[in-house]
C-alpha cells in the first residue's frame, strides 16, 4: 500500500505513513498534525515497527533509558504509556540487558501505589514496555501550580509513596530516582510511583559500576552524589526531599552549578520547614529529619519502619477524605485554597570542602575512592536525551577541576552525618577511550575545546576524568555537556543527533 499523500510505501496493517504522518486508514481523513518530534527517526521507526500492535500518538517524556510515548494498544483499544529504547540511542548489549532487567523488575511489582506494566516486547529492533497511562498530573506539576500543599495532603502522599517503596525494598528493589516528577496523582486522587527506569535489585551487581552517578541531582542522597551504590536508605533521603518540596513549595538546595548542588547534599543541613510555615507537626518534622540524615546509617533501618513512622502521624478519616478531594481537584488542573507560607531563608554558600566518602567506603581502595570523587561532580548520562540542549559546561568543568584539586588538611564533622572521612585525591590513570557517532556526519567533535574527530571517533584516547564534550555543525544546534571518562575504560555514547536550527536562530 502506498501513502496517498507522499507516495511512500506503507506496510499493512499500519495506519500512519512513517514518512509524512498521514493517516492511511481512510483516504478521506485529514493529515495527522505531528509535533516537532515527528521528525525524529526514532518516532518513525517506532510507528513503523509497532503499527500492528500500537498506534503511537505523541511523545510524552524522555528519560535516562528511553522515550515515553502516548499510544493506543490496538487489540484492547486502551491507552498506554509506551516506553521504548532504540538502536539509535546506543543499543549496546549492556543497554539491552539493563532495559530488559528494568522491564522484568517493574513487571514483578504489583502494588496499588505503583504504576503497573502491561507488556514487554521487542519488534523490529525496538525494545518497548507498555505501562498504564495515568490520567492526571505529576506531583511536581501540581507543586509548580499550587505551591506549598496542606499538611493532610503531604501526609497522604508520603503514606502512599512510602508504602510503595517499602513493598519494593522488601523485594530487593531500589528505585534510585524518587522525585516529585515520578509521583503521579490520578483523577481519583490516588498516589502512584512511576518510572522505575533506573530501578535496581540490590543483588544485581553485574550492571552497576561503582563511581557512576545515577539519579536526579536535586533529590539525590549524598552517597548517590558520590557515585556509591544506592540502597533503600537512598530512596528514603529522596522521599525526604519530596516531603520538604510539598511542605514549602520549593526544593531545599539550589546552586548555579551541579558541583555546588552536590556539595549542599554533602554538607548543608536541610532547612527546618517550620521556618517557612507554622503548621508543620513535630512528628512530620521528625520523620523528615531522620530521612534526610547525611549518613545512611542514621536514617530508618528499613523503609517499612519509615512508612510506619509516617502512618503514626495524626491523620483522621476526615483528613483522608479531604486529601482525596484536594488531590482529585489538583489532578484535574484546578487549584485549592493557598497555604500560608513564608519565603525560604537564603542558604549558605555551597561549601568548598572536598567531597566526603561515607565511613563504610574506607575498606575500598584509593583508586575506587578517587573515581567516586570525580563522579560526584559529573553525571554519566545517556547523551541522546540531551540532544541540542545547551549546558553550562564551562563553569561546571571549572568546578570539577577545583573539587579535584582540593586537598584536606584536617578532618571535619557535620551536624547529622557523624565523622566524615575526607580523601586526598590521587592522580588517575592517564587515559580512557571515547567512542561515538554523529548526525550529521560532518559534525565536529571536541573534547575540552580541542577537535578530536569529525563524524565519528572510535576508541579515541582522551584524558581520564571529567571532560567537556562539544559536538557542532553549521546549521545545527550545538550539543555541549560534561562527561566522565573513567581511566582504562571505554565510554560508548552511541549516536549524537543534532537538531536543525529554527528560522532566525
Amino acid at each position: 500500500m502506498k501513502c496517498f499523500n507522499c507516495g511512500a510505501e506503507v506496510a499493512p496493517p499500519a495506519r500512519f505513513c512513517a514518512s509524512c504522518g498521514t493517516s492511511v486508514a481512510d483516504p478521506h481523513e485529514s493529515t495527522l498534525v505531528l509535533p516537532p518530534e515527528a521528525d525524529d527517526q526514532l518516532l518513525r521507526r517506532v510507528r513503523m515497527s509497532l503499527s500492528g500492535e500500537y498506534e503511537v500518538q505523541e511523545e510524552l517524556a524522555r528519560g535516562g533509558m528511553g522515550i515515553v510515548f502516548r499510544a493506543t494498544e490496538v487489540g484492547l483499544q486502551r491507552t498506554v504509556a509506551l516506553k521504548v529504547l532504540s538502536p539509535d540511542f546506543g543499543l549496546t548489549g549492556r543497554a539491552v540487558a539493563r532495559f530488559k532487567r528494568e522491564a522484568r523488575t517493574v513487571a514483578e511489582l504489583d502494588h496499588p501505589n505503583i504504576v503497573p506494566v502491561y507488556r514487554v516486547g521487542q519488534v523490529g529492533g525496538v525494545l518497548h514496555i507498555a505501562m498504564k497511562f495515568v490520567e492526571g498530573r505529576s506531583l511536581d506539576a501540581i507543586i509548580a501550580a499550587q505551591g506549598a500543599l496542606p499538611i493532610p495532603v503531604v501526609v497522604y502522599v508520603l503514606r502512599g509513596v512510602s508504602r510503595a517503596m517499602a513493598y519494593a525494598h522488601e523485594r530487593d528493589i531500589v528505585h534510585r530516582d524518587i522525585k516529585a516528577a515520578n509521583i503521579l496523582i490520578d483523577r481519583d486522587g490516588r498516589v502512584l510511583v512511576s518510572d522505575f527506569g533506573v530501578a535496581l535489585r540490590a543483588s544485581d551487581v553485574e550492571l552497576t559500576v561503582d563511581g557512576t552517578v545515577i539519579g536526579t541531582p536535586a533529590y539525590m542522597s549524598p552517597e548517590q552524589c558520590a557515585g556509591r551504590r544506592a540502597e533503600p536508605q537512598s530512596d528514603q533521603y529522596s522521599l525526604g526531599i519530596v516531603g520538604f518540596h510539598m511542605l514549602t513549595g520549593d526544593l531545599p538546595f539550589h546552586s548555579d552549578t551541579l558541583a555546588g548542588l552536590m556539595q549542599h547534599h554533602f554538607f548543608t543541613s536541610v532547612p527546618d520547614p517550620r521556618l517557612v510555615r507554622d503548621d508543620v507537626p513535630d512528628a512530620l518534622c521528625d520523620v523528615l529529619d531522620r530521612a534526610l540524615a547525611k549518613s545512611p546509617e542514621e536514617r530508618f533501618e528499613t523503609t517499612r519502619a519509615m512508612s510506619a513512622a509516617i502512618e503514626a502521624i495524626p491523620f483522621s478519616e476526615g483528613d483522608r477524605l479531604a486529601s482525596e478531594r484536594s488531590l482529585q481537584a489538583l489532578a484535574r488542573g484546578e487549584t485549592i485554597g493557598p497555604v500560608a507560607a513564608r519565603p525560604m531563608p537564603p542558604l549558605p554558600e555551597a561549601p568548598t570542602s572536598p567531597i566526603p566518602v561515607p565511613r563504610h567506603a574506607k575498606r575500598r581502595g584509593a583508586r575506587a575512592r578517587t573515581a567516586r570523587i570525580a563522579a560526584a561532580a559529573a553525571v554519566l548520562l545517556g547523551v541522546s536525551w540531551w540532544i541540542g540542549r545547551p549546558h553550562p559546561a564551562t563553569q561546571l568543568t571549572a568546578d570539577v577541576a577545583r573539587l579535584a584539586d582540593s586537598t584536606p588538611d584536617r578532618g571535619a564533622s557535620g551536624e547529622s552525618s557523624g565523622r566524615t572521612l575526607l580523601v586526598r585525591p590521587v592522580a588517575p590513570a592517564v587515559t580512557g577511550k571515547l567512542r561515538l557517532l554523529t548526525s550529521p556526519t560532518d559534525a565536529e567533535i571536541l573534547i575540552d575545546g580541542r577537535r578530536i574527530g569529525v563524524g565519528s571517533v572510535v576508541d579515541r584516547a582522551v584524558a581520564a576524568g571529567a571532560r567537556r564534550l562539544r559536538v557542532q555543525a553549521a546549521g545545527y544546534q550545538t550539543f555541549d555537556t560534561l562527561i566522565l571518562v573513567p581511566a582504562d575504560s571505554t565510554v560508548s555514547l552511541g549516536r549524537i543527533t543534532l537538531r536543525g536550527r529554527g528560522p532566525g536562530t
